[in-house]
């Protein structure tokens, strides 16, 4: 059986943002991702809102740098609805950056804010590009959300599962590190019982080849309880997605059984009434309701019961 360590349902500190929170670590990120050449550390603002949780969400990574005010959010599961999250991470981003520099909302004036940019790394099991545009439109209702909306926001999705995004990569060592200790993570996991024996043999291997091998030594122990973390929950979201599954496919399995049930049950009524049997016999020989008897005859459609 898996070490079970139960997830944090408010917030869990991933391993994505424990290596990714310091400036020069983030801004080679945010240069791989935007084709950039940053080199100044102390350009960066960070805005990653420590207090803001919604609805048991909280953004990984929000920083502000020339005029672009970004959001780095990390997903192991597809998620359609990020272009959404990212919209309210963007508001509490833009409402704190309003705060700090006591702008006016009010003012007749035209205000400056910053461009913002909102990006998805994602390195879940589904099959995925190196980079898919998530919009806000695609999830309104009413079929023509894109003409007649007020609002548009989108999420930049990228791949960083291994083998995958190979420029960005190329340009962010320290991603491609992170994707491949995930990797060997996962490939560990597959015939294993023990998720713990699992993480123990990856950082030990990536730690021989060098992958992020400095963090791994000092932080070992904060990576294996994040990891745990991260892995038991997405066990539980897997669990309970089979659960689901299989108490649809009985409601299913049962639902078609009753139209089976009263299919055959209409079919007796009119072959009893065929014979000459009186409508209170059949109600009597089947144990139904007269009345029930009486609207089959009819040609209703009412339920046999």
């Amino acid at each position: 059986m898996q070490n079970k360590v139960v997830p944090n349902r408010e917030y869990k500190s991933g391993l994505f943002a424990f290596l990714f929170h310091r400036k020069e670590d983030l801004l080679s990120l945010y240069n791989a991702v935007n084709g950039s050449d940053y080199t100044d550390p102390d350009e960066l603002e960070i805005y990653t809102m420590e207090g803001f949780i919604y609805m048991g969400m909280k953004n990984d990574l929000a920083f502000l740098i020339d005029s672009r005010l970004a959001v780095f959010e990390h997903q192991s599961t597809y998620n359609p609805n990020m272009p959404l999250r990212g919209f309210i991470y963007m508001a509490a981003a833009l409402r704190k950056y309003i705060a700090l520099n006591k702008l006016d909302i009010y003012s007749s004036r035209r205000l400056e804010i910053p461009v913002p940019r909102y990006y998805v790394f994602y390195n879940g099991s589904r099959q995925m590009e190196d980079e898919t545009v998530l919009c806000l439109t695609d999830s309104m209702a009413g079929g023509n959300a894109v003409k007649e909306s007020c609002a548009e926001f989108k999420a930049h999705m990228i791949n960083i599962n291994e083998g995958h995004s190979p420029k960005i990569m190329e340009k962010c060592p320290l991603l491609y590190e992170y994707s491949y200790f995930v990797a060997t993570v996962r490939r560990h996991i597959v015939g294993r019982d023990s998720l713990m024996e699992a993480i123990d043999r990856a950082v030990e291997e990536c730690i021989g080849k060098g992958i992020l091998a400095d963090v791994l030594r000092v932080h070992r122990a904060e990576v294996t309880e994040m990891l745990l973390k991260e892995y038991d929950e997405e066990f539980h979201i897997s669990c309970e997605k089979k659960i689901s599954y299989e108490d649809g496919y009985e409601d299913g399995v049962k639902q078609e059984k009753a139209r089976a049930d009263e299919a055959n049950r209409k079919v007796e009524i009119l072959t009893r009434k065929l014979r000459g049997c009186s409508d209170e016999e059949i109600a009597v020989a089947l144990n139904i309701p007269i009345d029930v008897v009486k609207k089959c005859i009819a040609g209703g459609d009412g339920e046999v019961v």
